[in-house]
């Protein structure tokens, strides 16, 4: 585990809040010299904890403005079925995120598409067509409250 003091947490916020900020205004948000910040700002890279930076997109504007929240349920749980269905998962575009998860469903995957047809499709070709499904549980989301959570520390 990686120790942080107050300086790198406060790299962590600012970034949070901005990722397009240069590392001259990070700098002095931070209190530091430019040259300080930028290896400071390289560590938590090479070290993982700043695992990326990424522009947030307006899913209507890339024609994927409809958001379901899939629970699929495997046919086994051992670490093989797992093992396959993560990796089909990955490399389906449409899925945003994977997470294993306990209780009534082993995996929920947030999904993207155009339209409830697109949907459909994808649900009739891709999911249940992906290792070991025993059962899909599909949520459509009917309004996006938050989606730009941040860490606290």
């Amino acid at each position: 585990m990686t120790e942080l003091d107050a300086t790198d947490r406060k790299i962590l916020r600012a970034l949070q809040n901005d990722g397009r900020l240069s590392n001259a205004e990070l700098a002095k948000f931070v209190g530091l010299s430019a040259a300080a910040c930028w290896n400071r700002t390289k560590r938590l890279f090479d070290l993982r904890v700043i695992q990326g930076v990424h522009a947030r997109i307006d899913p209507a504007a890339v024609q994927r403005p409809v958001l379901v929240l899939v629970g699929v349920v495997l046919d086994r749980s051992t670490q093989e079925s797992f093992a396959l269905f993560e990796s089909a998962a990955r490399e389906l575009p449409q899925v945003l995120e994977c997470v294993l998860v306990a209780g009534d469903v082993d995996y929920f995957l947030k999904v993207r598409v155009r339209d409830l047809n697109a949907f459909n499709v994808f649900h009739s070709e891709k999911i249940l067509g992906l290792p070991n499904v025993r059962q899909v549980r599909t949520f459509f989301v009917m309004n996006e409250v938050k989606l730009d959570g941040q860490l606290l520390f």
